[in-house]
C-alpha cells in the first residue's frame, strides 16, 4: 500500500510517522509550506517534491490531512488538477470528526473511494505525535472498499474501528469535544478559581494534574459508573448547596454551570443506587435551585 498524505501539520505528520514506522510506504508528501515538508522528509529519510500531482498519482491511498474548512477545497484542487486516471479506484481519506466523506464528492464523481477516518486522539506537537496513534479508536465513515483499507490501517495501530452514520458525524464529534476541549476548559476554570484566592497561578495550574490523571485511571480501570465520587456519590447536598452559594456570589453564570453537571452527575449517581429517596430529593432540589 502506498500511501501520499497532503498536509504537514500536527496530524498529517503523525500519520506519515507512523506509517513509515509500520513500513508502509510514504509515497508522496504535500503541503502549502515547503519547510514542513523538508522537515517531515529529513524524519522519513526520504526526498519529496512537494508536489500535489504527483502525491496523487503515486499513491493507491491519499490522506487530506487539513483543516476542516480546507477538504473541500482541496478535494477540489485535486479534481481540477489530477487527470481522471489518476484518480479513478484510488482511495481518499479525510481526517475530520465532524465532517461527511460528501465532503469529497468532486472526487468520488471522477471514479474515486470516499471515506473520512477520525483518531479519537489529541495531537499537540509533531514530534512524537506518532506515537499516539497507537491502541485508539478510529471514527469510520465511507463506502465498503474504502472500508477495507481503513480496517488495515487501524490493525497496524492495533487501534479499534467505530463505524458511524453521516447523519451521526456532528453528535460523535460533539461528544469527543466535551471529552478533549472541555476537560481543558475545567480545568482553566477550576484554576481561575483558586487564583481569585490568592494562591500563585502556576500552582493553580498544576495542583489538580494528580487528580485528573488518578481519575482517567480509574475511568480505565473501572469504567465510568464505578469512577464517580464525591459529595454528589454520597448524598451530601449540604455540601453542594455551600458550594453552589459560594459559587453564585463569585459568578452567576458559573454557578449555572455547576449546577447543570451536578444534575448530570446525579442521574450517573441513581445509577448506582448508593444514595436512599430522600437524600435523591434533597440533591434535586439544591440542584435545580439556579432554575427556579
Amino acid at each position: 500500500m502506498n500511501i501520499g498524505i497532503i498536509g504537514a501539520g500536527k496530524v498529517g505528520c503523525a500519520l506519515a510517522l507512523g506509517f513509515y514506522n509500520n513500513n508502509i510506504n510514504i509515497s508522496g508528501i504535500y503541503s502549502r509550506s515547503n519547510d514542513s515538508v523538508l522537515e517531515l522528509s529529513r524524519k522519513l529519510a526520504k526526498d519529496f517534491d512537494n508536489s500535489l500531482v504527483d502525491t496523487v498519482k503515486k499513491s493507491d491511498v491519499v490522506f487530506l490531512a487539513v483543516s476542516d474548512n480546507g477538504i473541500r477545497s482541496v478535494a477540489e484542487d485535486i479534481a481540477s488538477k489530477v487527470e481522471k486516471k489518476s484518480i479513478e479506484n484510488k482511495v481518499f481519506f479525510h481526517l475530520s470528526g465532524a465532517m461527511s466523506s460528501d465532503e469529497l464528492d468532486v472526487l468520488k464523481d471522477l471514479g474515486g473511494h470516499s471515506a473520512s477516518l477520525h483518531p479519537v486522539q489529541t495531537f499537540a506537537g509533531k514530534a512524537e505525535g506518532w506515537k499516539r496513534l497507537y491502541n485508539i479508536y478510529f471514527g469510520f465513515e465511507g463506502c465498503n472498499i474504502s472500508k477495507e483499507y481503513a480496517n488495515t490501517i487501524v490493525e497496524c495501530f492495533n487501534g479499534t474501528m467505530l463505524c458511524i452514520k453521516k447523519e451521526d458525524k456532528s453528535l460523535y464529534h460533539a461528544a469527543a469535544c466535551i471529552v478533549s476541549n472541555y476537560t481543558v476548559t475545567l480545568s482553566y476554570i477550576a484554576s481561575e478559581m483558586l487564583t481569585g484566592l490568592g494562591f500563585e497561578k502556576e500552582d493553580c495550574e498544576k495542583v489538580f494534574l494528580p487528580l485528573i490523571k488518578n481519575t482517567v485511571e480509574n475511568l480505565d480501570r473501572r469504567g465510568i459508573l464505578n469512577s464517580i465520587t464525591g459529595p454528589i456519590e454520597r448524598g451530601d447536598d449540604k455540601i453542594i448547596a455551600k458550594h453552589i452559594d459560594k459559587i453564585e456570589s463569585e459568578d452567576k453564570g458559573l454557578a449555572k454551570i455547576y449546577s447543570m453537571l451536578g444534575q448530570k452527575t446525579l442521574e450517573l449517581v441513581l445509577k448506582k443506587e448508593r444514595i436512599n429517596e430522600k437524600e435523591k430529593v434533597k440533591m434535586r432540589e439544591v440542584l435545580s435551585k439556579e432554575e427556579k
